[in-house]
């Protein structure tokens, strides 16, 4: 890894898989660098009980998601469903308009923007090697959330 950080290895784990795929920049893409700050605080401050986590850190914020939040659903990879099924249930589980990009955010700090299509191709080809991370809509109403330590994606919507 040529003594990058450790954080570095889920970049380059989904920029591998955007080479290997073909992916077209325009449909998936890191974020600008100087606005994933914004990004990261607005998923924050929607989602994240704040009060019982105070410091903005992606890292298990799962445990603390609001406690108003409706889970919409959630599956787990022990029910049957592999990582590939659970990433692709995004379309049939999240309401969203999927001619819209949204945010990909992992636990490690990277943000992404980009279609479904492209973000569920890039995942699946990761195969989870990638942590935690939250695909989320950009007017910050809803998202889906996988648990690397529980193999499960859950879905959420304000």
């Amino acid at each position: 890894m040529n003594n990058k950080p450790e954080r570095y290895q889920s970049r380059d784990e989904i920029e591998e898989a955007v080479k290997c795929l073909g992916i077209d920049r325009t449909g998936f893409h890191e974020y600008s660098k100087t606005d994933y700050q914004k990004v990261i605080n607005h998923f924050y401050f929607a989602f994240v009980d704040h009060e019982a986590k105070k410091n903005i850190d992606l890292k298990y914020c799962w445990l603390n998601f609001r406690t108003e939040l409706k889970q919409t659903a959630i599956f787990f990879e022990g029910s049957g469903l592999n990582f590939a099924d659970m990433i692709r249930g995004v379309k049939d589980n999240m309401k969203y308009d999927w001619n819209k990009k949204l945010f990909l955010i992992l636990d490690d700090g990277w943000v992404y923007e980009g279609y479904i299509d492209e973000m569920i191709s890039v995942m699946t080809e990761t195969g989870g090697m990638t942590g935690d991370f939250y695909i989320v809509s950009p007017q910050y109403d809803r998202f889906a959330a996988y648990c690397e330590d529980g193999d499960s994606m859950a879905y959420y919507e304000k």
